[in-house]
């Protein structure tokens, strides 16, 4: 995979990332059920890295599967959301990024 500075990634490390992101968008239950003060810290940062990730990453500029990622994201940072919205939104995003992991998978180098 093309970075914006013309570098190769492998697709392996690719898909190892999006494997991570299941648990770091998994973190964000606990860290609500818990009533933690970090939940929206921990958010923006999360949400820092998948920016990040998006303008370094080539094939992720245009893809409308990460567009929906960041947009639950942000709509959980931006809105004090209860436990049950929390939770559905986080499945819809672990289930989103499965959807990224198998379309990454099955590409062609």
């Amino acid at each position: 995979m093309k970075t914006v500075y013309d570098i190769e990634i492998s697709r392996n490390m690719m898909l190892n990332k999006l494997s991570d992101m299941v648990n770091q968008f998994y973190k964000i239950l606990p860290l609500k059920e818990n009533g933690s003060p970090t939940l929206k810290q921990y958010m923006t940062g999360f949400m820092r890295e998948l920016l990040g990730m998006k303008e370094l990453i080539v094939d992720l500029h245009d893809d409308g599967l990460y567009l929906n990622l960041l947009g639950i994201l942000q709509y959980m940072i931006d809105n004090d959301c209860d436990t049950a919205t929390i939770k559905t939104d986080v499945f819809k995003a672990i289930g989103i990024v499965k959807k990224l992991h198998q379309k990454y998978t099955d590409q062609k180098e």
